[in-house]
């Protein structure tokens, strides 16, 4: 390499060293402003009183592997104890926010650098990338959370899978954040078929070594700590119908209530209408794309449909019985964090599809893309979230701090979260500081 081919090796690198941070903070200001003041204020479910309450229980850093619900949640311990320690906690609900949102922005930017597997062109490699932010369900319920952050590190192995490491401190990189991945959502297992591309490649083993470690690690978890949720037979009809309502139509429709209000007025019409473009996607993908881009095609849709399919049948109830909903349970249906991942992988399709236009057709391609940005950008800002009504974190915090003042005698005072009986018992020791 002769001198100028160094000091431009050397502008680059010091050019996305720069710009690095300025696009994980920009990308998480943009997932932080999808939330309304009052959800950004409100802690949400196991946020609280698993993560939050379990941080205050437990100082030592082994905390973080604590198992609940037969799984290991890393991230989510680990930011939580980083929260009860660096933050007051009147902040508590906010920081969470931010953090969460912080987190997302550095997925975002995972996706963005390992896109380059796919296309080194930068406008697709944006697109994936801002699915991460921008998916139309996630700001119901998963955005600004730690309870529902491992949904984006599953969204993110795959990503880490088909990268090579070009040197050994991107393997590392690699190895982190599948382990970090599998580490905290035990689903990343099914994506261990993508072993088999280019099996042999050893820059590509960094990444499976470390979702190989994790995996392990959750196995270990699930065997010595079972799930003590109730199984229920799911209805299969419910699941394939639930896979349309909760991935293209959430992507197309955006909200429940528009889903619900066209099922209930024009059937399954609509319904099919809106994964029909996702298909023709998929089918040019197929007999026109390359064997690159019909490998990740392939493994977008079945990932969208593996994860939506595992969510629901571990999990199932009355709710997602779509095959068997009268008028009434329609007025009840919801888009919720089983939408997301199964959105996301779809949406995979459309900048995959402008990849293998670009070849033809320039002006197709941009097309494409321009139907994808509109999809992004037209649900941003939603008309509903679960944490919309509260409680606000700080008022509670207020009277607990109150109540512990006049009665020194108390140890601790609950302070509520979301949703209904959800709740964190606050010592006093911290409210009286």
């Amino acid at each position: 390499m002769n001198s100028n081919q160094g000091s431009n090796a050397s502008m680059t690198l010091g050019w996305r060293m720069s710009a690095a941070p300025v696009a994980v903070l920009g990308a998480s200001l943009i997932a932080f402003a999808r939330l309304s003041p009052t959800a950004q204020g409100t802690i949400w479910a196991e946020d609280g009183a698993v993560f939050l309450q379990d941080a205050l229980a437990r100082p030592g850093i082994l905390g973080v592997f604590a198992p609940y619900q037969g799984y290991l949640h890393v991230v989510p311990r680990f930011a939580a104890a980083f929260v009860v320690r660096l933050f007051p906690v009147d902040a508590y609900a906010l920081a969470i926010s931010l953090l969460s949102s912080l987190i997302i922005g550095l997925v975002a930017l995972m996706v963005f650098h390992c896109a380059s597997a796919i296309s080194t062109r930068l406008v697709p490699r944006l697109a994936w990338a801002s699915i991460t932010i921008m998916v139309a369900p996630a700001a119901l319920e998963t955005q600004g959370n730690f309870a529902n952050l491992h949904w984006y590190l599953l969204w993110l192995a795959p990503w880490l899978l088909i990268k090579q490491a070009r040197n050994k401190p991107e393997g590392i990189l690699l190895f982190a954040a599948a382990a970090l991945s599998s580490l905290t959502e035990i689903l990343t297992l099914m994506f261990v078929p993508i072993f088999l591309y280019r099996f042999r490649d050893q820059w590509l083993w960094p990444a499976r070594a470390g979702l190989l470690l994790g995996i392990a690690c959750q196995v270990f978890t699930t065997v010595s700590y079972p799930r003590s949720a109730p199984f229920e037979p799911a209805n299969i009809l419910s699941v394939v119908v639930g896979w349309f309502l909760n991935s293209s139509s959430a992507v197309v429709f955006g909200t429940s209530n528009q889903i619900a209000l066209i099922t209930l007025n024009f059937g399954a019409v609509p319904i099919v209408l809106a994964a029909l473009p996702f298909f023709a996607a998929f089918l040019f993908l197929l007999f026109r794309g390359t064997a690159a881009h019909r490998g990740v095609a392939v493994v977008a849709v079945v990932a969208s449909v593996g994860v939506w399919a595992a969510a629901v049948l571990f999990n199932f109830s009355r709710e997602f019985n779509y095959a068997e909903f009268t008028a009434a349970q329609w007025h009840e249906f919801l888009l919720g964090r089983y939408s997301v991942v199964p959105s996301m992988f779809l949406l995979v399709l459309f900048p995959l599809l402008a990849v293998a236009l670009e070849r033809t057709s320039a002006k197709a391609a941009t097309s494409v893309l321009t139907v994808f940005a509109l999809l992004q950008c037209l649900y941003f800002f939603p008309s509903f979230s679960f944490r919309q009504d509260g409680p606000v974190w700080a008022v509670g915090v207020a009277d607990a701090r109150a109540a512990c003042a006049a009665n020194q005698a108390m140890v601790a005072h609950v302070v509520a979260t979301a949703p209904g009986n959800w709740k964190v018992d606050v010592p006093c020791a911290i409210l009286r500081r």
